[in-house]
């Protein structure tokens, strides 16, 4: 498996649905060039792909604002590279870039992992409940990929939400397999 997660303190709870596999070939952040990301990708089945990011893409490092990023590291010029894997896209609205390009695997839709996405989603939480319920939640994709694999991860993981609130009922629905 091939991990593409740049670094952003504010995504780094995803690292644990990945730091316990034996698998990993290669790990590409931000730091990696375009073609470095093409390598990795060209050479792995499996191509796990996690941080912030919307349906054009997974983006790499923020801009100094803190606002905006400097580029997509996997965008529309990886979708070539990324038709015959199998993908895990856990960003942002990652199943509009899987529906748009036709990727197969386990993408996310929106999924809410800070105070400003709880606000503009209009979804009730507190930042006490989104540390805690976002290392539950990477915790349990984890199993969930290891134990059920990909198809079944979606029905699985809103079976395990135990809190059912604004914000676990939120990110639990938003996981999609496609074929």
């Amino acid at each position: 498996m091939t991990i593409i997660h740049p670094y952003d303190p504010t995504t780094q709870f995803l690292s644990l649905i990945y730091n316990q596999r034996d698998d990993i070939k290669k790990h590409v952040t931000e730091k990696h060039t375009n073609m470095n990301v093409i390598r990795a990708i060209r050479d792995d089945d499996t191509i796990m792909m996690l941080g912030h990011g919307d349906g054009r893409g997974l983006f790499a490092i923020p801009c100094k604002d803190g606002i905006d990023f400097e580029r997509l590291i996997v965008g529309s010029s990886h979708v070539q590279f990324l038709r015959d894997k199998t993908c895990i896209g856990i960003w942002c609205h990652a199943n509009k870039f899987a529906i748009d390009y036709k990727l197969h695997g386990l993408f996310s839709g929106m999924i809410i992992s800070e105070l400003k996405e709880a606000i503009e989603e209009h979804v009730t939480t507190t930042k006490e409940e989104l540390d805690r319920e976002m290392v539950k939640f990477a915790s349990r994709l984890r199993d969930c990929i290891n134990l059920y694999g990909l198809k079944a991860t979606p029905a699985k993981m809103k079976e395990l939400d135990d809190v059912k609130s604004e914000l676990t009922q939120y990110n639990y629905n938003n996981l999609f397999f496609f074929e």
